[in-house]
């Protein structure tokens, strides 16, 4: 799958940009939001679990939330517990031209990590949606 490399590049250079987490009709601001391409653990492209495709490297998210109420919801769209995931999408804004652009990036839940103040998603972008 293709990832617009130009729309990450103004992605993380622009460290204003405000993230959002959409998921059942609820919308989660996420903050402290990188984005880094990282090698897989895999050898050669391939379809991981028949569920998910994996190339030899990845673009990751890591973004933090304060609403613990997401909690709840993730043993429904990460992959471990589930063979059926439902990827998440997270909503943004770049400026291409002066004008702003709406950007949603797909992507699938690898990993959580919370305590009693706030959530720590680790993410994989799957596909990039832009206007």
């Amino acid at each position: 799958m293709k990832i617009d490399e130009e729309i990450l590049s103004k992605l993380t250079s622009d460290r204003s940009a405000k993230y959002n987490l959409h998921l059942q009709d609820r919308i989660f601001p996420l903050e402290d939001v990188s984005i880094v391409k990282s090698t897989t653990p895999v050898r050669r492209p391939t379809t991981r679990g028949d569920v998910y495709f994996s190339d030899t490297s990845a673009y990751k998210i890591r973004a933090t939330t304060y609403d613990l109420s997401l909690v709840s919801l993730l043993p429904k769209v990460m992959l471990g517990p589930n063979t059926e995931f439902k990827p998440l999408e997270i909503k943004t804004k770049i400026t291409n031209h002066g004008k702003e652009v709406p950007v949603t990036l797909i992507t699938h839940l690898t990993n959580t990590m919370n305590n009693k103040t706030r959530l720590e998603l680790n993410l994989v972008i799957d596909q990039i949606e832009s206007d």
